[in-house]
């Protein structure tokens, strides 16, 4: 039986690495009803879910209506989805200016800087009040925010300086990395997109791969020693 903490970690590493999710909100056209859509998200600095919405979608005019709101993740995977690892956050939303902390969300989705820059699409923070953990067979759990959403250790500033140092000079090492977590060669070169004390998250082309360390990284000289670490690691 996993512990308490133990969950509450695959739970953050699902947080961190889904990078998509069900968003439910209250619908205005059908009132009491529950609306839900598929939303791409990252985590921002104080590791709390950022999304991307057009404001001519139903759920942002669901939302700008009503704030409260649920974010389902699910882990992939094939066979028994009810079987897989499930978190569900519920809280509420608010928009938020773009600034250098939202100017990441283009890294992981590239194709989406036209739709803020031209089609009016906006920021939106989730920020929770309680998680639903369900990793399986007699695991559910609630958890409280404080387990879950954690603030990145690094400034944004130092985090600009690891990735640009890691695609500048050790692309062949990220392969490596996703090689560790996929049974295959990802088909092109892979780009570090974000980092935070448990892992990393690396793009090859539109596919998003969340690398979880194997022990928590608090300063830049503790992600060298562990990125060493790991590609020392035999194919």
């Amino acid at each position: 039986m996993q512990s308490g903490e133990e969950q509450a970690q695959l739970a953050r590493a699902l947080l961190a690495g889904a990078f998509q999710g069900v968003l439910s909100t209250h619908s205005l056209e059908h009132e009491g009803y529950p609306f839900g859509s598929v939303v791409p998200y990252t985590l921002d600095q104080t590791g709390a879910p950022i999304m991307l919405l057009s404001h001519l979608s139903q759920h942002t005019k669901n939302l700008d209506a009503n704030p409260r709101c649920g974010l389902t993740l699910s882990a992939s995977g094939s066979g028994d989805v009810q079987q897989r690892a499930r978190l569900s956050a519920i809280g509420a939303v608010s928009s938020i200016e773009s600034t250098a902390g939202t100017e990441s969300y283009f890294a992981y989705f590239p194709h989406t800087r036209v739709y803020h820059d031209e089609l009016g699409f906006r920021f939106y923070r989730l920020q929770p009040v309680r998680f639903h953990w369900n990793g399986g067979f007699a695991t559910a759990r609630w958890f409280d925010p404080s387990r879950i959403v954690y603030e990145k250790p690094f400034s944004l500033e130092i985090t600009k300086q690891i990735l640009g140092h890691m695609n500048r000079d050790h692309a062949d090492a990220l392969l490596h990395y996703i090689r560790h977590i996929v049974d295959h060669r990802p088909d092109g070169p892979a780009t570090m997109v974000g980092i935070d004390g448990e892992g990393m998250d690396l793009r090859v082309g539109d596919h998003l791969y969340r690398v979880v360390f194997p022990r928590r990284v608090t300063s830049p000289e503790e992600v060298r020693a562990v990125l060493v670490e790991m590609a020392a690691r035999g194919d």
